[in-house]
């Protein structure tokens, strides 16, 4: 009995043996299985959080390019504001101007870098001195001469704004040149 229970013992001994073995393989397999789902869970994981920081970038970048515009829809406003405003001034100057733009005639006393002095006789032979700007214009017979060309004694018509005090020049026009 003893030899048949040491014989029950070895063949049950080799069953679980080969059992183990058997289970062995199913147990790689389930090992095997769990780390491909691990595997392809942090695979999913990754590309969740790609996909999350393309959409962050995507956005910071969208909020940037809204606050470009804004910018430039800011200095558009700021420009035409300006516009408006060199415009309503120059309208204002040339009301201005107009209302009180003067003609005189006389003779060229001197010229000066930017100032013309003229004697006029209907002003009992009065002295008025007119400054130039960029906006002048000297003409003779319809072509542009320079200040510089009038000699003293040349015959002008002159018409003027005032500016401040100083009376400026806005077209000079030779009527009659010297005769040397």
């Amino acid at each position: 009995m003893r030899k048949l229970m040491v014989a029950v013992a070895a063949v049950a001994g080799l069953a679980l043996t080969a059992g183990c073995k058997r289970n062995e393989p199913q147990e790689e397999r389930r090992e095997l299985v769990e780390a491909q789902r691990e595997a392809q869970q942090d695979i999913a994981d990754a590309r969740k959080e790609a996909n999350e920081e393309r959409a962050d970038i995507q956005r910071d970048e969208q909020e940037e390019v809204a606050e470009a515009q804004r910018d430039v829809t800011e200095e558009q406003r700021e420009v035409a504001e300006a516009d408006r405003e060199r415009t309503e001034d120059l309208r204002e100057d040339r009301v201005g101007a107009t209302a009180m733009n003067e003609s005189v005639q006389g003779r060229v006393r001197s010229t000066t870098g930017d100032s013309l002095v003229l004697v006029v006789p209907s002003s009992n032979n009065a002295e008025l001195k007119l400054k130039t700007d960029d906006m002048t214009r000297v003409m003779q017979n319809d072509r542009a001469v320079e200040l510089d060309d009038f000699d003293e004694g040349t015959e002008v018509r002159a018409s003027y704004v005032m500016d401040g005090d100083d009376l400026v020049a806005r077209d000079v026009v030779i009527i009659t040149p010297v005769k040397k």
